[in-house]
């Protein structure tokens, strides 16, 4: 994977969307646009709708709308190279310069499960319809958003139903060499589709100029607000730090149970200590286990846990068909107060479910994986400031008719929120007390004093709290923790009431692949309890 290549790309591409999108609203609001009047009457709601958001914050709109297709785009990608779609929708090749979807399309062989306006479409590539400079790309357009919202059904996360007036915001040219979708095809790889890293790593990327300058108002003293918390905390784990986490936490536990397990030909990173712990937790079904990453950004953590589970059930006897369903039912967990990084998590575990069965998507089931949220509800205030730090009240409880829709994500919080599992593995966010907004500093100090200093640390006691007892948690954290005298009580208190199973000190170049990230960082496996 040419990372440096991608980063290019993912950071050149979201300047271009902005300015495509921009443009093109100036125009749909103009005067010009409004004396067309057969076409402003046809769009005449979307166009209000258009403008009211754009009147209520211009810049999160602009960024909504260009985050909207440059999701979608890179998404369609993955699947076209890994035939998850039945006919490429956006890639093409030297032999076939359109997508092989459009030519089908074009010559009559249209799915059934596509919301298609099939009259509308054919006027078009007929060159019926008046006012049209380029039939056939108005045409694309019309399968590509109805590709979209097919997907919509089968995964609503990743493919939320795209609003009517995000479509008339799809930048115009969709066909041409140099178009948007011309440009992510020949950017990523069929080398680069292979893993499904290839989706976080983007979006790391194109949030990389933003978290820039978040951290340049900072040195000007400007507190981290929260909707700038993601890009300022965010920072993608090397894979083989992943594996070390989840192989020492997760492998661990199923090694435990399971002494002659082959788990352990397939875990390069996984130690075995002389002095295995002589209290564990008792699993007698890969269905018990439980595994949580509490800021789990675009999912890497995750992803890898299903690899290693997929393996578990497999030994265990279980049946292709149900491992993948059986593994996002019961095992996985995740949240995150970045709805993109969010729905990017739930797209990562649905390809790797699809891809280890074909005929995952028949079977409709979601990962448990949400954005955070505070749903109106008092129980969850401020929870796009504090995370995974809130703790909810027993006592509460949900009233469906208040929230409708979000009956199911709001039930998968209070779960991750409010209880223990057997492993809890993450990759904190790191930021320090200067940093800190009020709200949040005021937050930590009063109920995390002893590791108020940085989240990193904060949330070492919070993972551990998540962590049933005998359970494991294991992060990777800037290692000030283990020096300075500002984490003392923190230290005392690990060492007095845990076990450090295994602890790894990286050094300053543990992330030098990612862009030289200079975090002195230690990655290490607790276990909880005395």
């Amino acid at each position: 994977m040419n990372k440096s290549a991608l980063k290019k790309f993912a950071t050149s591409m979201r300047l271009e969307l902005i300015s495509m999108i921009k443009t093109k609203i100036d125009y749909l609001l103009s005067n010009a646009y409004k004396e067309n009047l057969a076409l402003y009457d046809t769009n005449k709601v979307s166009i209000q709708q258009i403008e009211e958001r754009y009147a209520k914050d211009s810049e999160d709109f602009i960024e909504e709308v260009a985050y909207t297709w440059f999701n979608r785009l890179v998404a369609l990608r993955f699947m076209d190279v890994n035939e998850i779609t039945s006919s490429s929708v956006i890639s093409t090749s030297d032999e076939q310069p359109i997508p092989q979807s459009f030519v089908e399309a074009k010559s009559g062989n249209i799915e059934e499960s596509l919301n298609l306006n099939k009259e509308l479409f054919f006027d078009l590539i007929d060159n019926k319809v008046s006012g049209v400079q380029d039939s056939d790309n108005e045409a694309y357009k019309m399968l590509f958003i109805s590709v979209c919202n097919k997907y919509a059904n089968i995964m609503p996360i990743q493919f939320e139903k795209i609003s009517d007036y995000t479509e008339l915001l799809l930048p115009n040219d969709m066909l041409s060499p140099n178009s948007i979708r011309a440009k992510v095809v020949s950017s990523m790889s069929e080398e680069d589709c292979k893993d499904i890293e290839v989706i976080g790593w983007l979006y790391q990327f194109y949030i990389s100029e933003k978290k820039d300058d978040v951290f340049a108002k900072l040195k000007k003293n400007q507190k981290i607000t929260p909707s700038n918390i993601p890009a300022a905390t965010q920072l993608f784990t090397p894979h083989w730090i992943v594996k070390y986490m989840v192989e020492n936490s997760l492998g661990k536990l199923w090694m435990l149970n399971n002494p002659n397990s082959n788990l352990k030909e397939n875990m390069k990173y996984y130690i075995e200590n002389s002095d295995e712990p002589a209290e564990f937790i008792k699993i007698s079904s890969p269905q018990e286990i439980t595994f949580l990453d509490p800021c789990c950004g675009s999912g890497h953590t995750l992803t890898y846990a299903f690899d290693l589970l997929s393996k578990i059930y497999e030994e265990e006897g279980y049946s292709k068909s149900e491992i993948p369903a059986l593994i996002l039912q019961n095992n996985l967990f995740g949240c995150d107060i970045d709805k993109r990084a969010s729905v990017l998590a739930n797209f990562a575990l649905t390809m790797k479910a699809r891809l280890y069965h074909k005929r995952f998507f028949k079977k409709q089931i979601l990962p448990n994986i949400v954005e955070l949220q505070d749903f109106g509800s008092d129980e969850f205030a401020g929870i796009k400031n504090f995370g995974s730090l809130v703790i909810p009240p027993k006592t509460k409880s949900f009233d469906d008719g208040i929230f409708g829709q979000t009956t199911r994500e709001y039930e998968i919080q209070k779960k991750i929120l409010s209880n223990e599992f057997h492993c809890v593995v993450t990759n904190p966010p790191y930021m320090g007390s200067k940093g800190m907004n009020k709200e949040l500093s005021d937050f930590v100090k009063k109920r995390y004093p002893d590791s108020k200093s940085d989240l990193f640390a904060v949330f070492m006691e919070r993972g551990l709290e998540l962590t049933k007892p005998h359970g494991f948690m294991s992060m990777i954290n800037q290692h000030s923790w283990m020096f300075l005298s500002s984490y003392e009580k923190l230290r005392i208190k690990i060492i007095k009431n845990h076990k450090i199973d295994t602890l790894v000190h990286l050094g300053a170049r543990a992330f030098e692949e990612i862009g030289g990230e200079v975090v002195q960082s230690v990655a290490f496996v607790l276990q909880k309890g005395e």
